[in-house]
């Protein structure tokens, strides 16, 4: 796929502080590369070589390990996912592409992922398009809610899911593609969460279905692909699903 049409923006202003490093949680080690590597090369094979690193704590150090093949946009705050990307908007120029926008401590989520959710995007020719899995285990991730014939009405964050909402298995872990020139004309709409302050990227899908724009989701069959690492325990789990990969 070529980079001319399609561009990438990965969140890493991440501190890392549960990982117990004084190292930028993008730059922890998972088999013996930073976690953020991993999704770069992933990227890369499904031809994405336009990427915007967003990054914050320890910025400098990630600038020189990953060098200057990418743009980077500081988040000074981590005041959120939405704020995040809020941070790359006069980095644009040109909008009429479409833009993945990926949280960098996903490491196992695979090129052929990546390749699927583009085809999808374009073959359903949707304004917003994201990754969702039925977790195994309850993640704090937004919930998807359906109507009875299966359409998405909206999705809603962990903290602010009813019980009910709290059973759905269904949820995603902000990996999406967007219409570009779209995510930025709605990105300052996003309102801060009144208890913590935070802009959340996934407040773009109630956005997009109250301006009847076209949001798809595309379902993966391994949720663990969508999963992002806080911990070392989490490390050692995804280092592990890795080595059964390869057996």
């Amino acid at each position: 796929m070529s980079d001319q049409i399609i561009f990438a923006i990965i969140l890493a202003a991440g501190k890392g502080t549960r990982m117990n490093t004084s190292l930028p949680k993008a730059l922890v080690q998972l088999n013996g590369i930073p976690i953020i590597q991993h999704l770069i090369e992933s990227l890369g094979e499904a031809g994405i070589e336009d990427i915007i690193v967003v990054i914050g704590h320890e910025s400098e150090q990630i600038k020189k390990v990953l060098g200057k093949k990418f743009r980077y946009a500081e988040q000074v705050e981590q005041k959120g996912t939405a704020h995040a990307v809020m941070q790359t908007k006069k980095m644009v120029t040109t909008t009429d592409r479409d833009v993945l926008v990926f949280v960098g401590d996903s490491p196992l989520i695979s090129t052929k992922t990546i390749q699927q959710l583009i085809e999808h995007h374009r073959t359903k020719n949707a304004d917003c398009t994201f990754l969702t899995a039925d977790f195994a285990s309850r993640y704090p991730y937004a919930r998807i809610v359906r109507d009875e014939e299966g359409a998405l009405t909206k999705c809603v964050e962990q903290k602010d899911a009813t019980e009910d909402e709290l059973e759905i298995s269904e949820a995603l872990s902000s990996h999406f593609i967007f219409n570009a020139n779209l995510l930025y004309e709605n990105i300052d709409e996003v309102e801060a969460d009144q208890n913590n302050g935070e802009y959340y990227l996934t407040d773009m899908i109630g956005i997009f279905l109250e301006k009847g724009l076209k949001v798809e989701t595309l379902k993966v069959e391994h949720y663990e692909e969508l999963v992002g690492l806080n911990t070392l325990e989490d490390i050692e789990w995804a280092e592990k699903i890795m080595q059964d990969e390869r057996a």
